[in-house]
């Protein structure tokens, strides 16, 4: 069975659980959690938790009001390089997190290698660390659920929009759809809220037609991602939005943050 082990533990994130939660509830107040009655959806940033994790947990705490998903797929971005299809899944087996393995939903991935764009990739995974940041909240959140891993690497609408078509043809039920994806990068605090701001907006209108447009002048390394869950979905609210600035203290050298629900 294949397994995807934990690559960026004590880098992006602790591995020991108890600094996990103590971190998580300082946000989040654990609730039990119904199974959600329908899809939903968030945008979710994927930098150390030092610098994201407060944008991720406060979304995450927007969200619980869904309920408890029973399949959450990730679109993650591309920093490696690998990957030769449009999109990259991990097939089978689980996934590695301080809190305990996720397991693949190997039915669901097997219907998605069906079309044509999406290839069995385990290198484009294997050091990506897009998706796996955001699994700990997760499984912190919701605890069993089954995972659908796919890196976007090569990201233009028209792949959006035949992904979102797929999707939609399968019926989807008591799912979450997360995209994974920081906002402008390295420039000052300043400017990068200025110009994720035009991002922002262009999300909250849903016209996911500027959005590749925009990442010529707005450097989030998830258009892709992120035009995937705001076509799905018809409603989208921002939840918090900020620069490592925050945290960091340095003005001039940033990573904006955004975090949104949808549905």
């Amino acid at each position: 069975m294949m397994k995807r082990k934990m690559a960026f533990a004590d880098k992006f994130y602790p591995k020991d659980v108890y600094k996990l939660k103590s971190f998580f509830d300082t946000y989040i107040d654990k609730v039990f959690l119904e199974e959600s009655k329908k899809n939903f959806g968030m945008i979710l940033p994927h930098a150390g938790y030092v610098y994201s994790g407060k944008t991720v947990l406060l979304t995450l705490k927007e969200a619980l009001s869904f309920g408890k998903p029973e399949r959450v797929i990730i679109f993650g971005t591309n920093h490696t390089g690998f990957g030769k299809e449009t999109f990259s899944v991990w097939e089978r087996g689980k996934w590695e997190t301080p809190f305990g393995d996720l397991q693949i939903d190997e039915l669901f991935t097997k219907k998605l290698l069906e079309y044509e764009r999406v290839s069995s990739d385990y290198s484009v995974h294997l050091y990506e660390h897009s998706i796996e940041v955001i699994l700990p909240f997760l499984k912190y959140c919701y605890n069993d659920f089954k995972i659908v891993p796919i890196v976007y690497n090569y990201q233009n609408y028209n792949s959006t929009l035949e992904m979102v078509e797929f999707l939609r043809s399968l019926n989807l039920e008591k799912t979450l759809i997360i995209a994974s994806s920081d906002f402008n990068h390295y420039d000052s605090h300043k400017k990068t809220l200025k110009k994720d701001e035009l991002l922002i907006n262009e999300i909250l209108k849903r016209n996911t037609t500027e959005f590749f447009k925009l990442g010529q002048e707005v450097s989030a390394c998830g258009i892709g991602p992120i035009s995937v869950v705001v076509e799905y979905f018809q409603n989208v609210k921002l939840v918090y939005h900020t620069t490592s600035a925050e945290f960091s203290g340095d003005y001039n050298f940033t990573v904006g943050y955004a975090g949104f629900v949808l549905w």
